[in-house]
């Protein structure tokens, strides 16, 4: 018996496998840590845009701002215009702001068709009103029947409400700049009061024509969708993918 035993344990010294330490398949690697972020969603173009606290009623009275003096522009068409602020609303730099966006080279006067003159008496051809948000919503003003602010012509008044809102925050469409918005929202109205209606973009990458809502967007297709439940509008924006760059001016800004 031992000397099986012996004769055991040098058959599995000598055996080849026995010779050959153990290996496990594989590479160990440290496991990489995934960390996943959610984008965050892309802003409603329509919505205005967070910004700087804006009073949210006036009290649905406004004020001559006094001025005026020259008139701007060379064009047999006169065309007076008040500037005013709503009771309650503090912007003690808009009649500035208007008067030189109205004098700018690229805006309508460009045309050589109309000239612009201030005056602070009671009958005006245009009534150019800044006002709170709450104001402008009113049903007899704005209205609210798409859920965004914005500004509004009232032919029945001659009164351009310009609103607040967007006059302090701007639009998506600007991305921030609000000089660029500012003449496009004084202008925009300013064609109303010329006669002139909406359009859409013309051509993709091209520069947005000024009667354009670039307030609330840039697409044709988004327009035409939001206009749905104004009776008549989505018949002046053709669904057809169609995007622009913002442009403020008459004539394309250089």
């Amino acid at each position: 018996m031992l000397v099986f035993a012996v004769v055991l344990a040098l058959g599995l010294l000598l055996s080849p496998e026995a010779a050959q330490p153990r290996r496990i398949s594989g590479v160990a690697a440290a496991q990489p840590t995934t960390k996943t972020t959610t984008p965050a969603p892309a802003p409603e173009p329509a919505a205005l845009p967070e910004g700087v606290p804006v009073t949210e009623t006036g009290e649905g009275t406004w004020h001559v701002v006094p001025g005026g003096g020259h008139d701007i522009g060379s064009g047999d068409k006169v065309l007076t215009y008040t500037v005013e602020i709503e009771d309650g609303v503090e912007l003690p730099s808009f009649d500035y702001d208007v008067d030189t966006i109205l004098a700018d080279p690229r805006g309508w006067t460009s045309l050589g068709a109309v000239t612009f003159r201030r005056v602070t008496g009671p009958d005006p051809d245009v009534r150019i009103s800044l006002t709170s948000p709450g104001t402008a919503r009113r049903p007899d003003l704005c209205g609210f029947s798409i859920p965004f602010d914005s500004s509004c012509r009232l032919s029945r008044d001659r009164r351009i409400v310009v609103n607040l809102a967007r006059w302090l925050r701007g639009a998506h469409s600007y991305d921030g700049d609000l000089t660029g918005y500012r003449a496009y929202a004084i202008n925009h109205e300013m064609g109303h009061a010329l006669g002139l209606g909406h359009v859409g973009c013309p051509a993709f990458g091209a520069p947005a024509p000024v009667m354009m809502q670039q307030t609330f967007g840039l697409s044709n297709t988004y327009l035409a969708n939001l206009n749905r439940g104004e009776p008549g509008a989505a018949r002046q924006v053709r669904p057809d993918g169609a995007v622009c760059r913002p442009n403020p001016w008459v004539t394309e800004a250089h």
